[in-house]
C-alpha cells in the first residue's frame, strides 16, 4: 500500500471489500482468501508468489515495460526512405 500510495479507504472502495476490513486484518493478521483475490484482480500488476509466500518481486513487470526500446533512428530513417520512394513513383508516374 505504501508503493503504490494506497490507504485503507482506497482500497477498500475499489476492490469492493468491507469498509474498515483492512484495519481489522492489520490487527487479525490476515484477510481471507476470497478478500485477497479482490485485491490481486484491482491490482493486477502485485504478483500472486510474492503475495502468498514472499517469492520474486512485488510487482509484476508489464510486458511493454520488459520489451527493448524502441529503435527510433531506424524508424525515422526507414519512413524517410519510403517518402524518397514514393516521391520517386511519383515523378516516373508523372513523366509517364
Amino acid at each position: 500500500m505504501k508503493f503504490k500510495e494506497l490507504n485503507d479507504n482506497k482500497v477498500t472502495v475499489e476492490t469492493g471489500i468491507s469498509n474498515g476490513l483492512i484495519g481489522k486484518a492489520r490487527k487479525r493478521g490476515g484477510l481471507s482468501q476470497e478478500n485477497i483475490s479482490k485485491i490481486l484482480h484491482t491490482y493486477e500488476d502485485l504478483n500472486a508468489n510474492w503475495w502468498f509466500r514472499g517469492d520474486g518481486e512485488m510487482l509484476i513487470k508489464n510486458e511493454r515495460e520488459t520489451k527493448t526500446s524502441v529503435d527510433w533512428e531506424k524508424i525515422v530513417k526507414s519512413q524517410q526512405e519510403l517518402l524518397e520512394l514514393k516521391d520517386t513513383q511519383i515523378k516516373f508516374l508523372k513523366k509517364k
